[in-house]
């Protein structure tokens, strides 16, 4: 294990997602992905990709955005201990979103298959991914819930 290995396993112990794991716990999860570097402006993902890695953000931030009427939509901005595109590789559906480095950011990725197995033999990981996505898709479900609410006061009810 080099220097830099350590000192990430170390620093992943402290994310909320980690917490409880000891270093060898972490450091197992970075041998079965690969640490990658991104300079700000690079796209990670592209809406509609096939759902080919997950992506631990180990420190920097990420923006998760979509195109539409010639702009973008920013719909996140993430940083160190977050997960991306972990919906997609469980749900085997094209990405919904986009996702670029905002700043130099260091992010661990691992294949859909090797993710699926790190959830399998980790329950703990699993039950806190799962948690997170699903808290996600609910936040985002309240959020479209409130913007047709605000849509459909402002303009009287659909058939008035």
């Amino acid at each position: 294990m080099t220097i830099m290995q350590e000192q990430l396993a170390a620093m992943m112990t402290e994310f909320p997602l980690l917490r409880g794991f000891t270093v060898q716990g972490t450091q197992r999860l970075l041998d079965r992905g690969a640490v990658r570097e991104f300079v700000a402006g690079e796209l990670i993902f592209n809406e509609g990709d096939a759902p080919a890695a997950v992506l631990l953000v180990l420190n920097g931030a990420l923006q998760v955005f979509v195109e539409r009427n010639g702009g973008d939509i920013v719909l996140a901005d993430v940083g160190a201990g977050a997960v991306l595109g972990e919906l997609a590789v469980l749900c085997g559906i094209r990405r919904s979103a986009s996702v670029r480095a905002l700043k130099q950011t260091l992010t661990l990725q691992w294949d859909a298959l090797s993710f699926r197995n790190l959830l399998l033999r980790y329950p703990l990981l699993s039950e806190r991914i799962f948690k997170e996505s699903l808290r996600t898709l609910v936040e985002k479900e309240r959020s479209l819930i409130d913007s047709v609410a605000a849509l459909s006061t402002g303009s009287g009810r659909v058939g008035d």
